[in-house]
């Protein structure tokens, strides 16, 4: 059994959700991870969750499940997203990770000005070091087709992962950055030092139920990484 993430906030520590509407990935074909999330998140709410693939509400459409990253190899799928909003088209192509040419094809159908989607994850290795190539044609693809494309969540796990984007960049002339640079911010890449942070900025036991109940607050782990 796999030993409690001490980094990972507890549910009780969400803010309160009354009135929120859901639209999710149903339970079929997802990670084991994911499923649990999707059980801890419905018994916290204390309503099961909907399953929205394939479905529209308004100016939101949703995707049939697509590979979670290459497909076939066991990963479980996952759900896009697509809003209207005036001339603007966005797109949340979710965690593909570019590892997919028929799920890029569907992003593309959609005709999106904006995409959001993950990129590859260059610091798992063993699992891509055969479509590294195939990732790249998948992202050149999109780049090219929309206004601005934002790179981001396994992508930027690695310095390795920024310098492709920067690579991608440099071959068209749309948009191509992360969701940093996106809000104009300079990308801090937090989560490509994660080792070291850990070590350098520790979580003491019982830090995450106490943050739930308001008696302490993450400005020193901010302050510790500046």
């Amino acid at each position: 059994m796999r030993a409690k993430d001490l980094y990972q906030l507890p549910m009780e520590a969400l803010p309160s959700l009354e009135g929120v509407n859901f639209w999710c990935k149903g339970p079929e074909k997802i990670s084991g991870l994911s499923a649990k999330r999707r059980k801890e998140l419905s018994d916290f709410l204390g309503f099961p969750l909907p399953a929205s693939e394939g479905s529209n509400s308004g100016n939101m459409d949703f995707s049939s499940p697509v590979p979670h990253g290459v497909r076939g190899k066991g990963f479980g799928t996952v759900m896009m997203i697509r809003i209207c909003e005036g001339d603007e088209v966005f797109v949340h192509g979710s965690d593909i990770q570019l590892l997919d040419r028929k799920a890029v094809l569907e992003v593309l159908a959609w005709n999106p000005t904006i995409v959001f989607v993950s990129g590859p994850p260059f610091y798992l290795s063993h699992r891509i070091p055969e479509v590294r190539k195939e990732a790249f044609e998948n992202a050149l693809l999109l780049a090219r087709n929309v206004d601005t494309l934002i790179l981001d969540h396994h992508l930027l796990r690695s310095f390795e992962g920024y310098r492709w984007l920067k690579e991608l960049d440099g071959k068209v002339e749309n948009r191509v950055l992360c969701a940093a640079e996106f809000m104009g911010k300079e990308p801090e890449l937090l989560e490509a030092q994660r080792k070291t942070l850990y070590e350098k900025l520790p979580v003491p036991s019982g830090w995450h139920e106490a943050y739930a109940r308001g008696k302490v607050g993450f400005e020193e782990y901010i302050d510790g990484r500046l």
